[in-house]
């Protein structure tokens, strides 16, 4: 059963837009978050020893590439 409890909002997101507002490195749990103007909870950019250490040493141009590769996906990972 789904239940709407409000209508969808709509953003575009395109490498000139996307504003950065943190990127948090959790070594510990081997992930990458961010979070973006408009989205109400942080993305899980990388996840995993695998992912994680392909991430290598990220950098802001590294983690916007990803965003947009991450907001493409099916459904987006949140990071919390």
């Amino acid at each position: 059963m789904i239940i709407t409890l409000k209508q969808a909002e709509t953003l575009e997101f395109n490498e000139n837009n996307i504003q950065l507002i943190a990127v948090r490195d959790i070594f510990k749990e081997k992930k990458i978050i961010a979070r973006i103007e408009g989205l109400p909870r942080p993305i899980l950019l990388w996840n995993g020893e695998e992912e994680y250490n392909s991430a290598g040493n990220w950098t802001e141009e590294t983690v916007i590439r990803r965003i947009l590769e991450v907001l493409q996906l099916p459904e987006v990972p949140l990071g919390w």
